[in-house]
């Protein structure tokens, strides 16, 4: 698959990425369609379900984005900054094979700039109404002081419209989907696409957001095939094909493998794990004993970014909690204590500061304090679940580290970032403060 970037004023090939032949390309080069089957469950002389623009990442220099359009053919992507000067023309090509899904990476931007982008069809008409973006490329990290970002786990697709108006209401920059979004429990490709379009098409609120903020993601079980799912699940390549397709990212694992990614935004980086796809799948490299979780190829990933990064606080974000969840599943971070002692002794190791935990998963909102024993100063993990109303008190379990918890519905985590402090607070769709949690960069450095 092959991903092409656009620059804003030199029209050149910039990247190569794995997008299976359904991205922008330059200079109204096409890619050549092959014939497949169509498999989103619509007749193809009719008109399809239009989704989008949906932003993904964005960063000081670019902008990434999808849309699905209402057929096949070239559409064009036409971009202006705040002065209305035409900055960049990007041409793709919407085919069935990859359920008319047309991806954009707009790349040589300015940082701290508000550009605005306008989609249009081969008669240079607009693609569909509502078809606009508006987003503001961040300044660069060392000129940021203050970031504000939501993450979320476990979201309705079709209710709960309130929740993405109150995300937009705390003004967050940018939100973190934790997995669980959405719920698909299957692998059946049409199934994938089926439900993820009704994510992004559904709720006005989220309609909205998701052309002005940039979304990331990752998945959990029940978008990755079904309950307590790891990486011998069958055809979770086209789980993956799916992903991509409805995921505006910068990229997604590495070598046509996993989703795992990061991204930084001022004195806060992100890492999006993904707990999935090499799950199970061969022996750890942590302990021979043990199955696998992050694979090696994502543990070479993560410990070279973990140890490059001098954001002052780092959050490692994902579905499974890392104590024991509390049932008899094995998608907790107990199943791969290994790894997750491996991956804290390197960070003590390494002297690296200010790492946090992020997860979701299991309907509880929680914070835990490790202490210092695992890094050499405290460590915390913030569990987020759910955006939707459904709630398991017995998975509320006992924990020496519990500082909080509460079987709360409806609630989403807004992380407020400076260089000297982070303040995580537990809000729900009413806009009620559940609990607030924070730590101070100076106290999250190994002795």
């Amino acid at each position: 698959m092959n991903k092409h970037e656009l620059s804003g004023e030199e029209n050149t090939w910039q990247r190569n990425l794995d997008r299976r032949k359904f991205v922008a390309t330059a200079a109204a080069t096409s890619i050549a369609s092959l014939p497949v089957a169509n498999l989103s469950g619509q007749a193809e002389g009719e008109n399809a379900e239009v989704i989008g623009p949906v932003l993904g990442h964005i960063d000081e220099n670019r902008i990434f984005t999808f849309i699905r359009a209402p057929r096949e053919g070239e559409v064009t992507l036409v971009v202006s900054d705040e002065s209305n000067r035409e900055v960049a023309r990007l041409h793709g090509t919407a085919e069935w094979q990859n359920d008319l899904c047309v991806q954009f990476a707009i790349t040589n931007l300015k940082p701290d700039s508000i550009y605005r982008g306008s989609f249009l069809n081969d008669k240079a008409q607009p693609l569909f109404a509502g078809a606009v973006f508006s987003a503001r490329t961040p300044d660069e990290p060392e000129n940021t002081d203050r970031v504000v970002l939501g993450m979320g786990s476990c979201v309705s697709s079709n209710k709960f419209d309130r929740i993405w108006r109150q995300i937009a209401a705390e003004n967050v920059e940018g939100f973190c989907l934790l997995g669980d979004t959405p719920y698909i429990d299957s692998n059946d490709l049409a199934k994938n696409r089926a439900n993820r379009r009704e994510f992004w098409s559904t709720l006005p609120g989220l309609i909205e957001l998701e052309k002005t903020i940039p979304f990331w993601g990752t998945w959990d079980d029940h978008d990755f095939g079904k309950n307590d799912s790891d990486g011998l699940m069958p055809k979770k390549a086209d789980i993956r094909k799916a992903f991509i397709e409805y995921n505006a990212m910068s990229n997604y694992g590495e070598n046509g493998e996993g989703i795992y990614s990061k991204f930084r935004r001022g004195p806060l980086e992100v890492w999006m794990l993904d707990d999935r796809w090499f799950s199970q799948t061969e022996p750890s490299f942590a302990d021979p004993a043990q199955k696998t979780c992050l694979g090696e190829a994502q543990w070479r990933w993560l410990k070279k970014s973990l140890a490059a990064s001098d954001a002052p606080f780092k959050m490692l974000c994902g579905g499974m909690v890392w104590y024991p969840k509390g049932n008899s599943e094995k998608d907790h971070w107990e199943t791969y204590a290994a790894e997750r002692e491996a991956l804290f002794r390197y960070i003590r190791e390494q002297k690296i500061p200010g790492v946090i935990l992020v997860s979701g998963d299991i309907h509880v909102c929680r914070h835990h304090n490790y202490g210092p024993d695992a890094l050499g100063y405290p460590l915390h993990e913030y569990v987020i679940s759910p955006m939707h109303d459904r709630i398991i008190p017995a998975l509320d379990v006992e924990h020496p580290a519990r500082q909080w918890s509460e079987t709360a519905k409806n609630v989403f985590l807004k992380v407020e970032a400076t260089r000297d402090q982070l303040v995580a607070t537990w809000i729900d769709m009413n806009g009620t403060k559940r609990y607030v949690s924070e730590v101070g960069a100076a106290d999250l450095k190994a002795e």
